[in-house]
């Protein structure tokens, strides 16, 4: 178990080279904007948690896995009931279910929660879906498959690969999900007044990235082949995944449930005694 000043110590990391020179030059040379806009879009930040976020993490077992280059670290919170897979949003990590943990464990769950590629404490300053998602299948083939797998925004897309890798849960919890990666990336190429030869470049870089083509990347299609039951909890005020994408997702399982918010946002959402408390009705509905 590591104490809190380790966990500051690991945040204050600041990346090496700048980005915005990047971007500077590759605009004068558009032949490397399709190298560069992929970087960016893939590019994580580690804020620090709050107080609060290192006191429950300092609660945990922290652990770690490595496969190539990339050290994954990973929290425990033994319980003796049924196990629980924690995975947090873009530029988030594994604290930012601290009002949720506590209550978790009160119910004797055994929790994990994983803090993805270039996230939290774990390596790197790049991640993608298909990436995390086979970091989670990793972790999972170590300690089985969790009875409910709780999510926020981009750990919803990162969970749905994974189980597209084999990872199995009887629910889902996915606040704040998008539905389709490509319509973040058209998202990304709008604001950074990309065009088509720009967006196109961009795009071609990101599948080989992945491995795979971005329209490939959809829970609208991926959800009809799941038999799990699914809770979708969404903000209609949410400026960062569009209150639509969530319902495009629970819309998509076979058996889900879209419980909607407003005034909570992308983040505070996850804060909301309400939304705690429906998440824990769902995952004890038998």
């Amino acid at each position: 178990m590591e104490n809190n000043s380790t966990i500051d110590r690991s945040f204050r990391k600041k990346p090496m080279y700048s980005l915005a020179d990047k971007w500077e030059f590759a605009k004068r040379n558009p032949k490397y904007i399709g190298y560069v806009a992929s970087q960016l879009f893939l590019s994580t930040q580690k804020p620090k948690p709050s107080r609060k976020e290192m006191d429950i993490l300092a609660k945990a077992d922290l652990k770690e896995f490595q496969i190539n280059e990339h050290k994954i670290r990973y929290y425990h919170w033994k319980g003796e009931g049924e196990t629980i897979l924690l995975v947090h949003g873009w530029n988030g990590n594994t604290g930012n279910f601290s009002r949720l943990i506590p209550s978790l464990l009160e119910q004797g769950y055994n929790v994990f929660g994983i803090d993805l590629p270039g996230h939290g404490l774990s390596s790197g300053r790049y991640s993608n879906i298909v990436l995390s998602g086979k970091m989670v299948r990793n972790l999972v083939e170590q300690i089985g498959n969790p009875k409910v797998i709780i999510t926020h925004s981009f750990g919803g897309a990162v969970a749905t690969v994974a189980q597209e890798l084999g990872v199995n849960a009887k629910k889902l919890v996915y606040i704040s999900p998008p539905s389709k990666l490509e319509l973040l990336r058209k998202s990304f190429s709008e604001y950074f007044n990309l065009d088509d030869y720009e967006s196109d470049a961009m795009r071609h870089i990101l599948e080989r990235k992945v491995k795979r083509p971005l329209s490939s990347l959809d829970l609208e299609r991926s959800g009809k082949n799941f038999t799990n039951s699914l809770l979708v909890i969404h903000d209609e005020e949410d400026e960062e995944i569009p209150y639509s994408m969530g319902v495009v997702v629970a819309n998509s399982w076979n058996d889900s449930k879209l419980i909607t918010t407003k005034g909570l946002g992308h983040k505070m959402i996850l804060r909301s005694d309400i939304v705690r408390e429906e998440i824990l009705a769902f995952i004890n509905e038998h």
